[in-house]
């Protein structure tokens, strides 16, 4: 699908991410970007995704993730397969992975190998906690980086484990950040003529999405309303006599 007008119009984006970070893609296509999906042989996973449509059998997750990309089939373990995206790389603006820390090292497709002949590169790395740290290597899901940054804490029954959404919005988040960084990434480039590498952290851009709950414990020597503890006391009023109940009836 062509991509749309927008500010990013001339820009080109190579989008190797998983899951992680398929939103960062989507969001640069609606504003304008030339976004090429590099998918694996058989295709990205997220096309096997549920839900599905009940009439195509396609994934709605994948139909919104990759709205507006382009899609290109390589085998980037074999020589050909690199060497077509090397060239691809050098016509690209922008590059986004979401790989395990190290494995585009192990492919030679990391920034510092791709900087060496394109110092112009803005290359985005989506991982659940970053390229280094404790956690950086540790097995991580979409789940377990939400609790990880405190979301499953706001949510549920108090008498019951805390109730995941059902969509991965640790990925969500994630990509969004990544497409944000990407942005201010461009356009610190039309000052310097400099790439850079944006390390973004799925935990650390859950943690951002929670306001003030971060901030409410150690203020208030308690959870904040309706979380942690304090998740089955009745909701508060936000206005005089406008009540917000926090829990809906679903399927």
């Amino acid at each position: 699908m062509p991509a749309s007008v927008g500010p990013l119009n001339g820009y080109r984006v190579l989008d190797l991410a998983t899951l992680r970070g398929d939103l960062a893609g989507r969001i640069l296509a609606d504003l304008g970007a030339e976004v090429i999906k590099i998918e694996p042989p058989g295709g990205s996973d997220v096309r096997r995704l549920p839900p599905f449509d009940d009439a195509s059998g396609d994934s709605l997750l994948w139909a919104t993730v990759a709205l507006g990309k382009r899609s290109l089939v390589l085998d980037l373990t074999s020589q050909d397969g690199r060497d077509a995206l090397l060239r691809l790389a050098a016509t690209a603006d922008v590059w986004i992975e979401s790989s395990d820390p190290g494995a585009m090292a192990g492919l030679q497709l990391d920034y510092d190998t791709l900087a060496a002949d394109h110092p112009g590169l803005v290359y985005a790395s989506i991982t659940p906690f970053g390229q280094s740290g404790p956690l950086a290597a540790s097995p991580a899901t979409d789940l377990t980086v939400e609790a990880a940054g405190g979301l499953v804490s706001l949510q549920g029954d108090n008498d019951r484990p805390p109730l995941p959404v059902g969509y991965p919005q640790a990925s969500f988040h994630g990509g969004a950040q990544a497409a944000a960084d990407i942005v201010i990434a461009l356009h610190e480039r039309l000052r310097s003529g400099l790439g850079q590498h944006l390390d973004v952290s799925m935990q650390a851009a859950i943690v951002w999405t929670l306001m003030n709950a971060t901030g409410y414990p150690p203020l208030h020597q308690d959870d904040p309303p309706l979380g942690g503890r304090n998740r089955g006391d009745p909701p508060p009023e936000i206005f005089p006599g406008i009540h917000v109940p926090p829990h809906w009836p679903c399927a």
